[in-house]
């Protein structure tokens, strides 16, 4: 027993001095696609619970110098010895403490406007492709380099006492707006459940938490059945296999999911262009460097409106260097808020208070309004309600991805941005 507080106490004072001398690794955050821990809030609380030394260790392991190093030689090492995946698919885990796994800056890394490459043969280091106009007679957004030890999925066990109160939340949202502004409530599913029986075993049913959550919500709130779409087309690539996010694909449907429950018709994918991006390791797989899962990496699709729709930001960017590639991709990443407008003068507003799952989703919904304002909830600072104040023909949608309802912080959050 002495000896294991001997050599814990050791490693923790190695980490220190790692951290304390040499500084932490600025690289580390692009290479691993996540935010890094922050040095602990202090507070009697968290000192007796032992939150604040569990914290505080993982901020010495996220901030130790040369870590993108140290994770460089374990992986040739790794990949040395020839140790591989196996047995199908690798469960990840995300709690509260993962909340801003993703989370980039207001102004994302340096990126090349999608508008400055309409050839698309060569976009610095990274390599797009024009896949043409979709056929919807033959596939599209296929996952060409699938492997099933290059799989790795996002666990999901319900909460239902926090899911209740995310829906609570939902409900105050609905009795502070106007009457006329219209209020949509999408949960994304996430891949595993999709995934088969073997899968199912070991997670919650995500069909049942959401309809959970639907039958708390004020009969106002209109409910969007991402769900079943997503099911009836779960063997098309509608997940990325290394990152926990849906593709652009997988946004379409639960697009066409909105526009049935919006009732407006919507513009079929056979208007668009397809363009790929060859090489995404997402945030799920990062992390290992494995090398089946650099030999079998996700594409990225994403598609252009060929109706002359117009928008006043570019809703895709490439990355100029292809170590940032990542999903954010969709509309530049996450921000706290901000606004575009496109050229079809319905005078109608949509406002998304989202998660990240709404990037891939929202190039799809924006060319049915004139102004979309994206508020994400982790960063706000500031009232959607008031934002609201004044506005007319207004559809107020929030969309998260299911393991929000699991997250007390961001359940507080959204709760905060009212």
């Amino acid at each position: 027993m002495r000896l294991n507080i001997v050599l814990s106490s050791a490693a923790l004072l190695v980490l220190m001095l790692f951290v304390l001398v040499f500084g932490a690794d600025e690289n580390a955050s692009a290479f691993e696609n996540r935010a890094m821990e922050t040095f602990p809030k202090f507070s009697f609380e968290t000192f007796i619970s032992g939150e604040f030394f569990e914290r505080f260790e993982l901020y010495l392991l996220d901030n130790t110098a040369k870590r993108t190093t140290w994770l460089t030689f374990a992986q040739i090492a790794e990949n040395s010895y020839g140790i591989t995946l196996s047995g199908g698919a690798t469960a990840v885990v995300f709690d509260a403490a993962d909340l801003g796994l993703g989370l980039i800056p207001d102004e994302p890394a340096e990126v090349i406007p999608f508008s400055q490459h309409f050839s698309y043969s060569e976009a610095g280091s990274v390599h797009v492709i024009t896949t043409g106009v979709v056929n919807p007679d033959s596939p599209f957004g296929e996952d060409a380099r699938f492997h099933e030890d290059a799989v790795f999925y996002l666990r999901f066990v319900e909460n239902r006492e926090l899911a209740a109160r995310y829906a609570k939340i939902l409900n105050l949202y609905r009795a502070e707006i106007a009457e006329d502004v219209r209020m949509f409530s999408l949960i994304a599913p996430v891949k595993v459940e999709f995934m088969g029986e073997r899968y199912a075993a070991v997670n919650s049913s995500q069909r049942e938490t959401i309809n959970f959550v639907n039958s708390l919500l004020d009969e106002k709130i209109i409910t969007v059945d991402a769900h079943s779409i997503l099911a009836a087309h779960s063997d098309e690539y509608i997940f990325f296999r290394t990152d926990h996010h849906w593709t652009a694909l997988g946004a379409y449907y639960a697009y066409l999911a909105f526009a049935q429950a919006a009732g407006f018709e919507p513009v079929t994918i056979e208007n668009y262009t397809e363009h790929a991006i060859e090489g995404f390791i997402g945030s799920l797989a990062v992390g290992t460097r494995n090398r089946t899962v650099l030999n079998h990496p996700d594409t990225i699709y994403f598609y252009t409106i060929n109706d002359g729709t117009e928008f006043s930001i570019d809703l895709f960017v490439i990355p100029a260097d292809i170590s940032t590639l990542s999903y954010r991709v969709f509309l530049g990443g996450d921000r706290d808020i901000y606004t575009f407008t496109t050229s079809n003068a319905n005078g109608r507003t949509l406002v998304a208070v989202k998660d990240s799952f709404a990037n891939a989703m929202l190039p799809w919904l924006a060319p049915h309004y004139e102004t979309v304002t994206v508020i994400d909830p982790r960063q706000f600072t500031g009232s959607v309600l008031q934002i609201l104040q004044g506005k007319q023909d207004v559809d107020l949608l929030f969309i998260n991805y299911i393991p929000a309802t699991t997250m007390p912080d961001l359940i507080e959050q959204i709760n905060e941005a009212r």
